[in-house]
């Protein structure tokens, strides 16, 4: 069972000391590629679109989108009181929830709903991603999720005993199944970024079926 407050103990922490602007550098290549799906899917949309960051730490990715012209809403979601602070300072057009992803729900639906290195801090995926599918995400929506820390990849696997961090390590072949097993269509995953012994950021993505 992860203590959801350790991890955001440590996150509020990092945003303290800045190591937020650290890990936006560090994860911006991930990012970057993320963001090319993301984009090829809002060029095949007929509308404008919502969009949702789960565990979106001090905005930099939210507040990309609230700056879109295409962006009819950018909302980001984080545990982390001191991160949603730091975002809100950063963000005027974004909107920002401190609250426990787990438990966290609203009232819209979005197009895409984009999370990067969270979803491994769950005590449940499989309930995240059922109500991402049933509540969260709109007919032929993109959800796409980026993750460090897996099986395949050796050198996330220390973390624990390193950061602290209390986490679920999955294999690639674990997370497919459960995006599948939460009724998700089309889904694909890649690898980037990969420089020995590092197996790069593991990049899943998939349709909420129309």
């Amino acid at each position: 069972m992860i203590d959801e407050n350790v991890n955001i103990n440590i996150f509020n922490d990092w945003a303290l000391q800045n190591k937020d602007q650290g890990m936006e550098k560090g994860h911006a290549k991930s990012v970057s590629e993320m963001l090319k799906i993301v984009n090829e899917y809002i060029g095949s949309l007929d509308h404008n679109f919502k969009f949702l960051d789960l565990g979106c730490g001090n905005g930099w990715v939210v507040k990309m989108f609230s700056n879109n012209n295409l962006c009819d809403l950018s909302v980001g979601v984080d545990g982390s009181e001191n991160m949603i602070k730091k975002a809100k300072l950063k963000d005027s057009k974004g909107i920002y929830y401190q609250s426990n992803i787990e438990e966290w729900n609203f009232k819209k639906k979005f197009d895409i709903i984009f999370s990067m290195e969270t979803f491994y801090y769950f005590n449940n995926i499989n309930n995240v991603l059922n109500n991402i599918n049933s509540k969260l995400l709109t007919n032929g929506g993109l959800l796409i999720i980026g993750i460090d820390h897996y099986k395949e990849n050796k050198p996330s696997l220390s973390w624990e005993n390193e950061i602290g961090i209390q986490t679920q390590t999955l294999s690639i072949k674990q997370w497919v199944n459960k995006l599948k097993e939460s009724n998700f269509q089309n889904v694909q995953f890649k690898q980037v970024g990969k420089k020995s012994p590092w197996m790069g950021t593991l990049i899943l993505y998939a349709n909420k079926n129309r």
